[in-house]
């Protein structure tokens, strides 16, 4: 449920935020935008033991985002197709902004450059 407005992040991003952050979470779900894949598969791809992908992959099950199919490999849902439809164009932004020196990210007359200027008040 969202706080109150104003006062941060809504609560189910903020949950969201965390299970895609951790560690081999968000490489597994990615890895799985291809199609299908068997758990060794994963394994090998998202480079994890098995063990912190197993408990990576039942908590993206548990969170509707990943399934198991009639073969016995993972692939999204329907949520996770409609999340990583989500999650492609903020790559894109990702990979722009990395390219950026620190210098371009802060543009002239931003609010960090302002805290360098006196206060006109």
């Amino acid at each position: 449920m969202s706080g109150p407005s104003g006062s941060g992040a809504p609560e189910e991003l903020l949950t969201l935020v965390d299970l895609l952050g951790r560690r081999h979470a968000l490489a597994a779900f990615w890895c799985l935008r291809g199609g299908s894949s068997s758990f060794r598969g994963l394994a090998a791809r998202v480079g994890a033991a098995e063990s912190q992908l197993s408990q990576r992959t039942r908590e993206l099950r548990e969170a509707g985002l990943v399934e198991v199919d009639e073969a016995g490999e993972y692939r999204l849902t329907s949520h996770g197709r409609r999340l990583l439809g989500v999650l492609e164009p903020l790559a894109g932004w990702a990979q722009e902004w990395t390219s950026l020196s620190p210098r371009q990210r802060v543009p002239k007359g931003s609010a960090n450059h302002a805290a360098d200027e006196p206060d006109r008040r």
